[in-house]
């Protein structure tokens, strides 16, 4: 029964196949992998400034020996929640890919599930330059 028509008129609703993807998934679609960027790029900031310029002078090597690693595990979970976000976009594009069905304005559902997918996909890339940045940028430097 995928094709709905709204009570009182004769307009079929504009989401009809939006049962076959919950809220949630949508969400975590779109906002998972941003969501994912935000913290790295935040908490490694955060982190490696106060590393290595706690005070007023900078310090030459951070104040705690495992930063760098740190710093490595935080991109590769954020990668692997971005991931994570779009594969789960993938997945409901898969499910409401055809809920598109000629003019009428159908396929909300098909359409957050699409931008599920570029947005994971773009966040995706800022998290790989992210990690890029662990591995070329010496932690501290005078």
């Amino acid at each position: 029964m995928d094709e709905q028509i709204l009570p009182f008129t004769n307009i079929s609703h504009p989401a009809p196949h939006r049962h076959r993807v919950s809220l949630g998934a949508l969400v975590f679609g779109i906002a998972g992998a941003p969501l994912a960027w935000n913290v790295e790029l935040l908490a490694g900031a955060a982190l490696a400034g106060h590393q290595c310029y706690p005070r007023d002078i900078p310090l030459s090597l951070p104040r705690w020996t495992g930063t760098w690693e740190f710093l490595l595990t935080l991109s590769l979970a954020a990668i692997v929640l971005g991931l994570s976000a779009g594969g789960v976009a993938w997945h409901s594009w898969g499910r409401v890919r055809d809920e598109m069905s000629g003019s009428g304005g159908e396929g909300r559902t098909r359409f957050l599930a699409l931008s599920g997918m570029l947005c994971s996909g773009l966040f995706l890339l800022a998290l790989l330059f992210t990690l890029a940045v662990v591995w070329l940028v010496p932690l501290c430097s005078t």
